[in-house]
């Protein structure tokens, strides 16, 4: 006999099976989970805008920051060479051979060649980076309160720290004057590592005299004569392709004659100068000018050839950041031009830079020392240091007791800023003694603005966060000075 099927079985199942294919969120559901999904990712994507902002702001700050730190070694190592195997003011070192009735400057025959006249430890051009380049000055006059970058030109021995032996002064040939220097003396073996017989041994010579590719041909550098008397004559180098160099294996280097010329003992009676060829009894060491300041991006793509090649060649245009101020060293030559091919930038977006001096103000004679400390800022820093090619040599005699040879220690200020505005507020802080405003931060204007006072209705930001930096170096070179 065949079962009957119960049709409740049969409803209960159609209705499980009907029930299976409508499984799944309702339209509500779906709304609601949308909703909340887009709440999260908006969250995550202004956490993720405020923390790429943020990232980028610090990175931009601790390049400012690394820039600086990089800049004040730079510039520390510099001023710490101030005299060294030099002269603190060439106008009055008692130490330079002379004729009797003469100046210093005697053995200068061209009265034109201003980077020997105003050799000196130091130099200082107050606001002298505002007074050569419209770029740095219009950016100067804008902030709150108002900058004006100092110059600085230091003197002394920049590139080695060798005295190199003379082996024999040769007589004048055309315009120039060679000196061989002895190949067997330590400051050639120390210098010249790879021998003699390597022609990167002339190149290093070349490196040591006069730094710079194609170096006479473009410039001419100096060198420091001493004397077995213990006086010195400052000598420029010739103007020709091998100022220095290796020539069958006897290293030299060539003077010119022409414009300064080496005296005699015979022609001093007896305040200097070389007797004969010299021979083990005279030594010489490369001396240098270098040139701190600060200059814009066009001045550097006007001048700099290597500056301007890298930028395409192009002195207008998109390339030239109209706001960007550069902490740029360069060496300057004999005739007192700067050596453009030795322009390098040292610090990007540089904003100020700043001397003050501590100066012994004693008498002459007197073994007690009276220290002077100028503030930043205080004309009379200018006054220590000034560009002696400017006074009167004696016998109108130069200043008494005053000069870069009596500067004992230099304290510079050096601020650099941030690529790009950030903040849409100054801050102005001003220093614990209320002498001057410390920079906090720095007026950045609209491309194409000459004129603005950073001050916007929007919130736009016009203000770029600012480092500073200052140090202090003393100047051990010209501790003993005090002519």
């Amino acid at each position: 006999m065949k079962a009957r099927r119960n049709p409740a079985v049969g409803v209960g199942r159609a209705a499980r099976i009907h029930r299976a294919g409508r499984a799944g969120f309702t339209l509500v559901e779906l709304t609601v989970a949308l909703v909340a999904g887009l709440i999260v990712a908006l969250g995550i994507v202004t956490l993720s805008r405020e923390a790429t902002r943020t990232f980028n702001e610090e990175s931009r700050s601790s390049a400012a920051e690394a820039a600086l730190r990089t800049a004040v070694d730079r510039l520390r190592a510099d001023v710490a060479r101030a005299g060294y195997m030099s002269t603190g003011d060439i106008l009055a070192d008692t130490a330079i051979a002379h004729a009797p009735g003469l100046n210093n400057l005697s053995n200068l025959l061209n009265l034109n060649m201003k980077g020997m006249r105003m050799l000196a430890a130091l130099q200082l051009i107050d606001g002298g980076s505002s007074g050569v380049d419209a770029d740095v000055a219009r950016l100067s006059g804008l902030q709150s309160p108002a900058i004006a970058p100092d110059v600085l030109l230091i003197g002394g021995n920049m590139t080695c720290a060798e005295q190199f032996d003379v082996q024999m002064i040769m007589p004048p040939v055309g315009n120039c004057q060679q000196i061989l220097l002895s190949p067997v003396s330590p400051a050639i073996y120390r210098v010249a590592t790879a021998g003699l017989s390597s022609a990167l041994a002339g190149q290093e010579l070349d490196n040591v005299f006069a730094p710079v590719a194609g170096n006479g041909t473009t410039a001419q550098f100096m060198v420091r004569l001493l004397d077995d008397t213990g006086h010195t004559q400052y000598l420029a180098t010739c103007a020709r392709p091998d100022v220095a160099g290796i020539l069958n294996g006897q290293p030299f280097l060539w003077i010119d004659s022409s414009d300064t010329q080496i005296l005699t003992a015979a022609q001093t009676q007896g305040l200097g100068g070389v007797s004969g060829y010299a021979a083990g009894k005279a030594w010489v060491n490369p001396v240098q000018l270098v040139r701190w300041e600060l200059t814009s991006t066009k001045q550097e793509s006007l001048d700099q050839a290597q500056f301007s090649t890298g930028l395409g060649n192009v002195v207008q245009g998109t390339q030239i950041d109209t706001n960007k101020l550069d902490l740029m060293r360069s060496y300057v030559d004999a005739w007192g031009a700067t050596v453009k091919q030795t322009s390098e930038i040292v610090a990007e977006y540089a904003v100020d830079l700043d001397f003050a001096f501590t100066v012994d103000s004693s008498l002459v004679g007197l073994t007690q020392p009276n220290m002077v400390t100028f503030a930043f800022g205080d004309p009379l820093n200018a006054n220590w240091a000034p560009d002696v090619s400017t006074l009167s040599p004696p016998p109108a005699s130069p200043p008494v007791n005053v000069g870069a040879q009596r500067v004992r220690s230099l304290r510079f200020r050096l601020v650099t800023r941030t690529a790009l505005p950030d903040r849409n507020v100054n801050v102005a802080v001003p220093n614990q003694f209320g002498l001057d405003t410390y920079m906090y931060r720095y007026c950045v204007p609209p491309p194409g603005q000459t004129t603005t006072n950073c001050a916007t209705s929007d919130g736009t930001p016009r203000w770029a966060r600012a480092r500073t930096v200052t140090s202090e170096v003393a100047l051990p070179n010209n501790s003993g000075a005090y002519y």
